[in-house]
């Protein structure tokens, strides 16, 4: 009978610890609504659902749900934005999505993208094409009020077919700010500099803005690039593999206790 409660206590200590890790290893919270693009987009319009649109008067932009495997960073969509033909200089389009925070609280931002042409690099366009984000702290939502637009280092691909006949350079980019307000706005926009009748693809996928320790200090961390790869979450999975620890050494405490009372 002893043996039977000892082994049935041990058996949902370790049921506890194993339910206990994929709670721990999901992390903070993504703020940004459909930040992964999975969630639909607009019908007729093409932006993705939960963000808002904008672009210059001297173009007429194309937004998409692009579904091409080669320029999507997480699950199935992204965020296309297409500049074309324009007979202006200096053209925009672009995203952005209003999120509450917490003043004083320190946050990441990352997201994923690339930029693809009709010339296919920098050296042919002239640095024609380009893509910007920007963090603007008081939740403002006109772009063109926007004055700290930083641009991002993704040099262009060939726009139908990846260089190297393989894959396409996935950048990432991460930065960190402490919030001044309770909410801040997130833009991205696409630039196409030159009046010309080259078209700019512009894809943008997994925009993720989480809470991180207070320590951390407004810098912008170096950017990466490479090819898509699986998101690591080991840091998580030690929590709860801690966690699954301390439930069987409280499992163990109980059992030594009903054995003293046993025994005494």
């Amino acid at each position: 009978m002893k043996k039977t409660l000892l082994g049935t206590i041990i058996l949902v200590a370790l049921v506890l610890a194993v339910l206990a890790l994929p709670a721990l290893a999901q992390g903070p919270a993504n703020l940004v609504q459909n930040g992964s693009f999975e969630d639909g987009f607009v019908e007729g319009l093409g932006v993705a659902n939960n963000w808002e649109h904008f672009a210059s008067g001297n173009v007429d932009p194309g937004f998409y749900d692009d579904t091409w495997s080669l320029v999507v960073a997480d699950g199935e969509h992204a965020q296309l934005i297409e500049l074309i033909d324009s007979t202006a200089t200096d053209t925009y389009a672009g995203i952005y999505q209003t999120v509450g925070v917490t003043q004083g609280q320190a946050y990441r931002l990352t997201f994923k993208g690339l930029v693809r042409s009709t010339e296919g690099n920098v050296n042919d366009s002239g640095w024609g094409y380009r893509m910007q984000y920007a963090i603007d702290q008081t939740g403002n939502t006109d772009w063109q009020a926007v004055s700290n637009w930083v641009e991002l280092p993704w040099d262009e691909e060939p726009r139908t077919a990846p260089a190297n006949g393989t894959a396409y350079v996935m950048h990432t980019e991460v930065t960190t700010f402490t919030a001044t307000s309770d909410s801040v706005t997130l833009f991205f926009r696409a630039w196409k500099k030159w009046a010309s009748a080259g078209e700019g693809n512009y894809d943008l996928d997994a925009v993720e803005l989480i809470p991180v320790d207070a320590t951390v200090t407004n810098t912008a961390l170096p950017e990466t690039g490479g090819t898509q790869a699986q998101k690591s979450n080991w840091g998580a999975i030690a929590g709860g593999a801690s966690a699954g620890i301390l439930v069987l050494l409280l499992a163990g405490a109980f059992i030594n206790q009903k054995r003293r009372r046993e025994e005494s």
